[in-house]
């Protein structure tokens, strides 16, 4: 699957859950960055409800997981901007409306990395939905597969940062997650870091080969072995989440009732000790 075709149907979801009673976030922008078939879903009430059907059918809790996956780092953005940290770095940026739709990013200067390809598409996407692009975004091409990628992370500095990696890691080699790791380790102390992977179980699991096949799955963790390569870098974990815990903290305290597809977690890390922070 493109990368281009996962992003788009990220920037579905998300659209879709503004029509939802007690909707976990806030994202008009969403709807702006889709075209054709999916912005006639979300358009129409009965096609949004055919499709949320349709598509609980084909992928159990993936809906869920997406909508709780992107509160869950909404929140962590919010926690990481109000102590003071200015600068985000966004490793495989996707259709990510962050920058455009978090008044708290507008006083940040945000980088956004991404393959050549999506960024086009996302730049393109953006002047139709906005007119003019933020200044304060930067936009630079990044293959993680590619031995270089490590020196144009570099590019955007180390200075006290929020990384974010979200929906990336599993659809890359170990050694390409490696490096987002050590990019994260040369970062200044206090640092935040939030990050999806797969959890090994789940990849392993038989009930998700055919998820495994469609979407290319290539690289899971142990929430215990990817913690340990965090703190190999210089970072403390500071949580790591999953479907039980989105059930706990987000859906169940809205009155949501979704289901939420377990094959993805987010850790949370700070670049250094932190005794405040660690648990």
């Amino acid at each position: 699957m493109r990368a281009e075709k996962t992003a788009d149907g990220v920037a579905l979801v998300r659209a879709l859950e503004q029509h939802a009673p007690r909707r976990l976030f806030d994202d008009p922008l969403s709807a702006r960055m889709i075209s054709g078939w999916p912005s006639m879903v979300v358009a129409h009430r009965p096609l949004r409800w055919l499709f949320l059907r349709a598509l609980e059918r084909a992928g159990p809790g993936l809906y869920g997981a997406v909508v709780c996956r992107t509160r869950a780092i909404d929140d962590a953005c919010r926690a990481a901007l109000a102590i003071g940290i200015n600068r985000v770095v966004i490793v495989g940026a996707g259709m990510d409306t962050r920058p455009y739709r978090m008044p708290e990013m507008a006083a940040a200067e945000v980088w956004e990395f991404d393959l050549a390809s999506t960024q086009a598409v996302k730049k393109a996407t953006l002047a139709r939905a906005l007119g003019d692009r933020p200044a304060h975004v930067r936009y630079l091409p990044l293959d993680l597969t590619a031995p270089d990628s490590a020196d144009t992370l570099a590019r955007a500095g180390t200075g006290r940062t929020l990384l974010i990696c979200e929906a990336v890691t599993m659809y890359v080699p170990a050694e390409a997650v490696e490096r987002v790791l050590a990019y994260a380790g040369t970062l200044a102390s206090g640092s935040r870091m939030v990050l999806t992977y797969l959890p090994r179980a789940e990849a392993d699991r038989a009930e998700n080969r055919r998820w495994s096949r469609r979407l290319r799955w290539r690289s899971a963790f142990d929430p215990a072995e990817l913690a340990d390569r965090l703190r190999a870098h210089g970072l403390t974990p500071l949580a790591d989440l999953g479907a039980e815990e989105h059930q706990a903290r987000l859906l169940r305290p809205a009155g949501r009732t979704l289901s939420v597809f377990p094959g993805e977690r987010i850790a949370l890390a700070v670049v250094g000790y932190d005794r405040k922070s660690a648990p």
